[in-house]
């Protein structure tokens, strides 16, 4: 989990937290005085976490200070580091001036995904190899918040185009790209279920209810939708006027031993 800035007035300074499930206590195991943590994601082993670190004004101080526009985001860069879950062996393992975030460790823990916004307007989605340090480019679009399937044959991302955030699959090699929403507002913050049979995610598709009367959002808060894995059987989980967001599964007990689709 991600602690947020002591302090609203200097927005730095977030710290990664390590909880045992059933307790209220939480090791520190990462902070940095100068810049925020984004986004932590454990390995499918749990033998590491990694993460992005950068400022990160846009969503530590975003409602204080502006909203970014997509030629803004670089933000003056960003990275992606790895460390193990007691604090030891953090690394940077991306350079450059790119704001680089919201990593994904494929299945085998040999790869991730994370998404990259260039200081020349150049974004998507690209894949680093752990063990080569290659990088490919997976995606080209203004794309964000991608994770690797359980069953490694899909990257689920949400994408901006036409004005509102859609969710999106690609295959590891850049190949079969397919939208598998479409719908009036926002789609996104999407999670997949452990089996990789469903993903969950936040859609503000039924517009304003009783916030509208005493917030200034500048968007209906959101509901939790279910589909399948291909944007077949969607269904609406909750329905009231606070904001759903960012949900995740319980992780299985063992992983999907397969690739094949039902």
């Amino acid at each position: 989990m991600t602690g947020r800035p002591p302090n609203p007035a200097r927005p730095f300074g977030s710290s990664i937290v390590v909880a045992a499930s059933g307790t209220d206590k939480g090791d520190v195991i990462y902070k940095d005085e100068a810049r925020n943590v984004l986004a932590p994601q454990w390995s499918s082993r749990g033998d590491a976490i990694i993460f992005s670190v950068g400022d990160f004004q846009a969503f530590f101080n975003g409602m204080s200070s502006r909203f970014v526009k997509p030629g803004q985001r670089a933000e003056g860069g960003a990275q992606i580091a790895i460390i193990n879950p007691d604090g030891s062996g953090f690394r940077e393992i991306t350079s450059g001036p790119e704001n680089s975030a919201f990593p994904s460790m494929a299945p085998d823990g040999t790869r991730f995904v994370y998404r990259s916004f260039g200081p020349d307007g150049t974004n998507g989605l690209k894949i680093m190899n752990l063990e080569t340090k290659a990088v490919t480019r997976l995606t080209s679009g203004y794309d964000n918040f991608p994770l690797w399937s359980p069953r490694g044959d899909l990257i689920m991302f949400s994408r901006l185009a036409a004005g509102s955030y859609e969710i999106w699959t690609v295959k590891p090699d850049g190949s079969g790209a397919r939208q598998l929403t479409s719908t009036r507002g926002n789609d996104s913050h999407q999670g997949w279920s452990p089996d990789g049979e469903h993903i969950v995610f936040a859609s503000s598709r039924m517009g304003f209810k009783d916030e509208a009367i005493y917030t200034d959002a500048p968007q209906p808060y959101g509901e939790i939708f279910v589909m399948r894995f291909d944007g077949t059987g969607v269904e609406q989980l909750t329905d009231n006027q606070w904001e759903e967001g960012t949900p995740a599964w319980k992780p299985a007990s063992r992983p999907p031993t397969s690739v094949q689709r039902r």
